[in-house]
């Protein structure tokens, strides 16, 4: 990346970013001399020089009666990110306030391409739900685009799953005799009731649908519809019960 647009990112403007990068090559010297590297007028650099030495990130001196200015050293830029850093965690309650607040936040959130599917195991791991519901795919094991470490992440979380799944399945042939360390319990039923090509994901306000054939994921945020499909799932759970096979 070029420095400039790296202390861009950092919150500089153009400017700023221009007359910095002057004075580190240039070394001590006039705002004149300054201003001639950065391809800028005398008087736009004079005016970024007092905000980059407000922000100690140029130290200014006197020579022989005339004032010379100095870039400080380039770890100086590490502070301020560390300083930029603190004050957004420390200013992040306010952002989900607002965020939280916001009556037209999207309600649906669509995912498409190979990594989309992954998407959606990312955002149970952020939400950190003390349970998943879900009706699983054994594509989970064929498709390469997904953490194969995923369940383990969501283990060291400590988020439990329910698990109904088909036999033949690696549900079925593998996972089921894990449940104890994999804080699950598994249903497996019989395939010709339940081989889905889609896996779904009920957890805390979520109802994730996970499209592998398509590649394309949806999630659908929503109490309201949460709480429907979690009874919706119960009722599939009781019914697994009678046919299971494990």
């Amino acid at each position: 990346m070029a420095l400039d647009k790296l202390l861009e990112q950092l919150g500089f403007s153009q400017n700023e970013a221009k007359v910095y990068l002057s004075a580190l090559k240039t070394g001590l010297n006039s705002a004149q001399n300054i201003a001639k590297e950065a391809v800028l007028q005398r008087t736009t650099t004079y005016s970024v020089l007092k905000v980059l030495t407000e922000k100690g990130l140029v130290a200014k001196s006197k020579e022989k009666g005339k004032t010379r200015f100095l870039a400080e050293p380039p770890d100086k830029l590490l502070a301020l990110a560390n300083t930029l850093n603190d004050r957004v965690k420390r200013s992040l309650p306010e952002f989900e306030a607002l965020y939280n607040q916001k009556e037209n936040k999207p309600k649906i959130l669509f995912y498409e391409g190979a990594k989309s599917i992954q998407e959606i195991y990312d955002d149970t791991l952020r939400e950190k739900p003390k349970e998943i519901l879900e009706w699983n795919t054994n594509a989970y094991f064929e498709y390469p685009e997904v953490d194969k470490n995923y369940i383990q992440k969501r283990v060291a979380a400590g988020i439990g799953a329910k698990r109904i799944a088909g036999v033949g399945s690696m549900w079925d042939s593998k996972h089921r005799f894990k449940d104890a360390s994999e804080l699950a319990d598994t249903l497996i039923v019989p395939k010709d009731k339940f081989w889905p090509g889609v896996e779904i994901n009920i957890y805390n306000n979520n109802v994730a649908f996970l499209n592998y054939a398509e590649k394309m994921s949806i999630i659908i945020e929503s109490p309201a519809i949460a709480e429907a499909m979690k009874q919706v799932y119960k009722l599939s759970w009781l019914g697994a019960e009678t046919i299971r096979t494990n």
